[in-house]
C-alpha cells in the first residue's frame, strides 16, 4: 500500500519552483502560485519536519510582494486623493511562479490570502526562532498590512473567488488573523485597535438571527470556510456558541454523512462535490474539540479518495450537488484538478496533528 504521507512530501516537492507553490501543474487554470494555497501547503509541509520547503515559500512570497511596494503607493496615493479605484489597482490573487502577474482575465481582488500569508509567516518564525526570515520578510509584511488597513472593509471576492460585491466573514477572519499575528512580533506595523475594529465588525454585522455566522453579508447560508473563524484564526473560540451554531449548521447543511464537506449548499463549480481540503478542516475542529473518533474518521475518507497513484483530488464527484453543471466545467477546463497541492498540504497537516492527539 502506498505510503500516503510520503507521496504528498513527493507530489508538493515536484510542484515547488524556486519556492513556489503552484496550485495543481495539471489542471489549465491552476498553474499559479496563490498565497492562501501556498500558505497551508507550507504549513502542512512544516508540520512533518520539511521546514526548507515552507521557509522557501515564504521567502518567494516576501520577495514577490515587495516587488509589488509602488503599485501598493499608487493604489494608497488613490484612495487618498478621493480617486476612484478599478480592479486594475489591485494586487492579485494568484502569481506566476517568478511572481509576476499573469496577464490572463482572473477575479483578482482577494483579501484573504494575504491575511493567511501573514498569519503563516509568524507561524514559521515562531516556531523556528527564524529571526533571519522575519528581516527580511519585514518589509512585505509591512506593505501587506498597510494593503488590508486600507481595504478590509471593501467588497471583494471571497476565497472561492466569488460574489465580488459582498464582504465574507472568512476572509475578515484571515484579515484578523493575520493582523494579530504580526502584532505578537511588530506590534508598531499595525494601527491600534485595527484588528479589534475588524473582530467587532464580524460579530455585530455577520452573525444571523439564529446565531450562525453568515456565508456574507446578507447570506444567511453557511460556508465550510466559516470554519478558519475559529481555526486557526482565532476570531472566535471553537467553544464559542456563534461558532459552535455555526459548526452545527455545517454539518446539517454542507456535510454528507459517511463522506465529506462541501464548499456550500449553492455551489455549482464542477458540479458542487466534496472537498478534501475542507473534510480535513472539518477534522481539525474535530480534533480541537476533542471528537478524535470523528475526526480521524475524516481522515480515513480523504485517503479513500486518493488515486492509486497517491494524488489527491481538488474535489470528488460521486454526489454533488449540482450535478447538471459537471460536464460545462470539464468542456471548459478539463478535468477535476489532480493533484491539488492544498489538498495534499491539509493533509499533512492533519495526519500530524492526530499522530500528537489521538
Amino acid at each position: 500500500m502506498i505510503d500516503l504521507q510520503q507521496r504528498s512530501i513527493e507530489i508538493i516537492r515536484a510542484g515547488q519552483f524556486d519556492g513556489a507553490y503552484a496550485a495543481c501543474l495539471n489542471f489549465s487554470q491552476y498553474g499559479y502560485s496563490w498565497l492562501r494555497d501556498g500558505t497551508w501547503i507550507a504549513y502542512g509541509m512544516d508540520a512533518v519536519g520539511q521546514s526548507e520547503s515552507a521557509r522557501a515559500f515564504h521567502q518567494w512570497a516576501a520577495r514577490t510582494l515587495i516587488g509589488y511596494s509602488d503599485k501598493v503607493n499608487a493604489l494608497l496615493d488613490k484612495i487618498a486623493q478621493g480617486d476612484a479605484l478599478t480592479d486594475d489597482d489591485f494586487l492579485p490573487t494568484r502569481f506566476k511562479l517568478d511572481g509576476h502577474m499573469g496577464q490572463e482575465e482572473w477575479p483578482d481582488f482577494q483579501l484573504d490570502g494575504y491575511g493567511a500569508w501573514l498569519w503563516g509567516l509568524v507561524q514559521f518564525v515562531r516556531t523556528h526562532g527564524d529571526e533571519e526570515l522575519w528581516q527580511e520578510a519585514r518589509p512585505a509584511v509591512a506593505i501587506v498590512v498597510r494593503y488590508i488597513t486600507a481595504l478590509w472593509q471593501s467588497p471583494n471576492y471571497d476565497c472561492w473567488e466569488e460574489h465580488r460585491n459582498f464582504i465574507h466573514p472568512a476572509t475578515l477572519a484571515a484579515l484578523y488573523g493575520g493582523l494579530c499575528a504580526v502584532q505578537s512580533l511588530a506590534p508598531e506595523f499595525v494601527p491600534a485597535g485595527l484588528p479589534e475594529a475588524i473582530r467587532d465588525f464580524v460579530l455585530t454585522k455577520a452573525v444571523a438571527s439564529d446565531g450562525h455566522f453568515m456565508k456574507y453579508l446578507g447570506n444567511d447560508a453557511v460556508d465550510a470556510s466559516l470554519l478558519w473563524i475559529a481555526l486557526p484564526y482565532k476570531l472566535v473560540d471553537v467553544h464559542d456558541q456563534r461558532f459552535l451554531a455555526t459548526l452545527e449548521k455545517i454539518e446539517r447543511d454542507i456535510y454528507r454523512p459517511g463522506g465529506g464537506v462541501y464548499r456550500y449548499h449553492a455551489d455549482t463549480y464542477y458540479g458542487g462535490g466534496e472537498w478534501l481540503l475542507l473534510t480535513l478542516w472539518l477534522a481539525w475542529v474535530y480534533l480541537e474539540l476533542g471528537r478524535h473518533e470523528e475526526a480521524t474518521t475524516l481522515v480515513t475518507w480523504v485517503e479513500s479518495q486518493a488515486a492509486l497513484s497517491g494524488e489527491m483530488p481538488e474535489q470528488v464527484s460521486e454526489h454533488l450537488l449540482a450535478g447538471d453543471y459537471y460536464a460545462e466545467w470539464v468542456t471548459r477546463w478539463g478535468e477535476v484538478a489532480t493533484p491539488l497541492l492544498w489538498s495534499h498540504g491539509m493533509y499533512l497537516l492533519l495526519k500530524s496533528l492526530i499522530s500528537r492527539n489521538c
